[in-house]
């Protein structure tokens, strides 16, 4: 199951704790073949280690933890999170960017009453600073993920999107459109969000860049 939100300020779709955890023993899986591989050669498929890098990737290993690196944006990992609504069910395609690996589901939906809260707590996944310092952080990387995952578009993004010539409100939840979440370690959600339409073969970028 899925639940979605569709609102006058709002786009949102929530992926309970039971499907989120499948996708992110997948996410570990693939993510650990990465870590691993960099550990081992230095590199993997362009993405070089230096030294400094891997002797931090080597302290989160002894601690029990993978710290893939995926460039200098890439600590919140380097999946892409694409949405598609087709009846009574949504597709949900986890696309892993470095390793172009795929997990396809296709969950059934429970559509949300448009007052229902839906706030997504922004999550690292992968974080060196705890490596690099002996200050005490505000926020210190624990390894743990969010128990729900959730991709939104509102604010400024919702109201890009609606300005879009190819966008029809009143088609938002279906398969016209296709919702693409790529995970970013930068702005308020830690997506970076594009649109697809299918019926016309375009796509917008929406994140909202200037609140990075």
């Amino acid at each position: 199951m899925i639940e979605i939100k569709k609102s006058a300020s709002e786009i949102g779709f929530r992926v309970p704790t039971d499907i989120f955890q499948q996708i992110k023993n997948w996410e570990y899986s693939v993510d650990k073949i990465v870590f691993e591989e960099q550990l081992a050669t230095g590199s993997f498929k362009g993405f070089n280690v230096s030294s400094s890098m891997k002797q931090i990737m080597q302290m989160a290993q002894e601690e029990g933890k993978i710290m893939p690196y995926y460039g200098a944006g890439g600590s919140s990992g380097a999946c892409i999170y694409y949405f598609q609504v087709k009846d009574n069910k949504c597709n949900l395609q986890v696309y892993h960017s470095v390793t172009d690996e795929a997990l396809v589901l296709d969950l059934v939906i429970k559509k949300l009453d448009f007052q229902a809260p839906m706030d997504r707590t922004k999550e690292i996944q992968f974080s060196f600073l705890p490596f690099v310092t002996d200050e005490p952080l505000e926020h210190p990387w624990t390894g743990e993920r969010n128990p729900t995952m959730i991709c939104k578009i509102f604010g400024q993004e919702y109201e890009s999107l609606k300005q879009w010539s190819n966008w029809i409100d009143e088609e938002a939840l279906t398969s016209r459109y296709i919702y693409q979440f790529g995970q970013v370690s930068m702005g308020a959600t830690g997506f970076s969000i594009v649109v697809k339409d299918t019926q016309h073969g375009n796509s917008i970028d929406i994140s909202d860049y200037d609140s990075w």
